[in-house]
């Protein structure tokens, strides 16, 4: 034991300001080594072998298999998905509740296991910018579903909220048309967003209005949250904003996937080159299928 002089000086306290957050969680050893492999594999792009991976069916004709493995290269970063962001666009989501006033509830009670896995999906989305602590008067609580892979598949509660949400009443694409129109054509290429709603921003005067509360907090979301009223059309509109004429000619898109459609290899190349081109969003590549002879679910 160390016997300290009086008055000795330790160091200094300062204050933190209102957006520091701490986890209410501890984190175990597991929790520090696989956050130390998150910040080791943020720092490393998308490598040749996924795009080999996604470009290995047309290894069979080299010629084809090397377009498509150039034109997937210059777009790499679109499938870094350990660079989480919000694509730039004009449109941003509106909770228009016109003159109501904030609707609020009380956290589902949960176990000390349910909570602890909340936490760790709140810590997931806090560190991505998903997701920052709140003061809000809104709130809903907050349910979590296990996935059979093993994930969880976090949901807010926001049926009080969409009950005095004016709806949105932009159009989504008609089953006929998604069914019809690809028919005639002889190569394929499915793009499936990487969690597509959040990288859709809000409008910054909505945002206390997603806010979500837990036994252990309250936090809101920075970007669209799945569950709101709204939040299908305004991903369509943004969608069909991104495409735009092309939807009529060689693309379809519905929610969170992009079907392009063409009648040549050399044709779906340049159709495929023409949308990554434009669109912004992170790719999932586990769930894309790139210039295919035949439809891949």
């Amino acid at each position: 034991m160390v016997t300290l002089p009086k008055n000795t000086t330790l160091g200094t306290i300062r204050r933190l300001s209102l957006s520091t957050y701490f986890s209410t969680s501890v984190p175990s050893q597991t929790t520090m080594q696989q956050d130390n492999q998150y910040q080791k594999l943020k720092q490393t792009a998308p490598s040749n072998t996924l795009i080999d991976t996604l470009s290995q069916h047309l290894s069979a004709n080299v010629q084809q298999y090397q377009h498509l493995f150039n034109l997937l290269q210059q777009h790499c970063v679109l499938f870094d998905t350990f660079q989480p962001r919000t694509i730039k666009t004009s449109i941003h989501h509106v909770i228009n509740t016109s003159d109501h006033p904030s609707v609020n509830a009380k956290p589902y009670f949960k176990t000390i296991e349910q909570r602890k896995n909340i936490q760790q999906e709140i810590d997931k989305m806090l560190r991505n910018g998903i997701i920052v602590p709140s003061h809000s008067p809104w709130s809903s609580p907050v349910i979590l579903l296990k996935k059979p892979n093993g994930e969880f598949r976090f949901i807010v509660d926001y049926r009080k909220l969409n009950s005095i949400t004016k709806k949105d009443s932009y159009p989504q694409p008609i089953v006929e048309e998604l069914l019809q129109r690809p028919g005639d054509h002889s190569w394929f290429t499915k793009l499936d967003l990487k969690s597509g709603y959040y990288q859709i921003p809000i409008q910054q005067r909505d945002k206390e209005k997603t806010a979500f509360v837990t036994q252990d907090g309250l936090y809101q979301f920075e970007v669209l949250s799945m569950g709101l009223m709204n939040a299908p059309p305004t991903f369509q509109r943004v969608m069909n904003n991104i495409t735009g004429y092309k939807r009529w000619d060689y693309v379809l898109v519905y929610l969170d996937d992009i079907l392009i459609f063409s009648n040549t290899f050399d044709e779906h190349m340049q159709h495929l080159q023409e949308v990554l081109n434009e669109h912004q969003f992170i790719l999932n590549p586990d769930k894309c299928s790139l210039a295919n002879k035949q439809l891949i679910s």
